[in-house]
């Protein structure tokens, strides 16, 4: 019996067990890091290698990608089409750390891998592990914005894109929630005042934290935050649906002076960002 693994062997556990991003292409350091912007402007290229990424500009390092051949990805059972693997690292994170601390620690990083490579892999077309809850849930874009908006400016805006929005009723009305209904999709739209706002805002505070892309200078009690969402799951939607949802998104945000981020925390500029292929 072999007493060490070979680097093929290691590689193939890393395809089924590891924190990993699984890629049809490999799209080179400057796309990615371009990609890793959109989470925060804070990434960078590693001081000791610049295909090496600092995805959050900190400790989360995404490494050079590794080719996947049709037998490993047969054998690891993944689609034919991925080709290439990129493996993650929270490098010094836990430096110093006892044993307890660096598992709460590698328990944090994972978290937020899950998010991290996530937002990449919808950028790619790729998938990723592990995944959060969250893709299982609505499939949704959210625009921060400081602009107050009435119920006209809404449907204005958002009929622009899908005419099939209305004005409908909402538990939340009281509360200065605005709502649009459509029976296509996206099939709901809403506006949330900033203190109604704060529970979409703890929902990324919980995940994938507060999105980075936003002006510093926006103060939390003074951003507000619409909704454009489907009636079908975020993972595995059609691309249709997500770029339908996504057109809405970008363009409300352009005209309440927004910035659109999806789940992941990640800004969108493409309505195609907010596909998310499902395993």
């Amino acid at each position: 019996m072999a007493l060490f693994r070979s680097r093929d062997d290691k590689v193939q556990w890393n395809l089924t067990k590891a924190v990993r991003l699984l890629l049809p292409d490999n799209p080179g350091p400057d796309q990615m890091l371009d990609a890793a912007k959109q989470y925060t402007t804070a990434a960078k290229p590693s001081r000791l290698n610049r295909e090496t990424i600092c995805v959050d500009g900190n400790h989360f390092v995404l490494h050079p990608g590794r080719d996947v051949t049709p037998d490993m990805a047969a054998r690891a059972g993944l689609p034919p089409d991925i080709t290439c693997a990129f493996f993650p690292d929270w490098m010094g994170a836990t430096t110093g750390l006892n044993t307890q601390m660096r598992k709460q620690v590698d328990e944090i990083y994972r978290q937020k891998a899950s998010y991290l490579l996530g937002g990449l892999g919808a950028r790619f077309g790729g998938l990723w592990y592990p995944r959060p809850e969250d893709i299982s849930r609505p499939l949704r874009a959210y625009i921060f914005t400081m602009q107050q908006v009435d119920e006209a400016s809404l449907w204005g805006a958002a009929a622009r894109y899908e005419p099939a929005l209305r004005p409908a009723e909402s538990k939340w009305a009281s509360e200065g929630v605005l709502t649009l209904r459509a029976d296509s999709n996206p099939s709901l739209v809403q506006y949330w005042p900033p203190d109604i706002a704060k529970m979409h805002k703890v929902v990324f505070a919980a995940g994938p934290g507060v999105p980075q892309v936003l002006d510093p200078s926006w103060r939390d009690e003074d951003t507000a935050v619409i909704t454009v969402e489907a009636d079908q799951p975020a993972e595995g939607a059609p691309h249709s649906v997500a770029e339908a949802v996504g057109r809405v998104a970008l363009g409300v945000a352009a005209e309440t002076g927004g910035v659109c981020v999806d789940t992941f925390a990640f800004r969108v500029r493409n309505p195609a960002d907010l596909a998310i292929r499902a395993t």
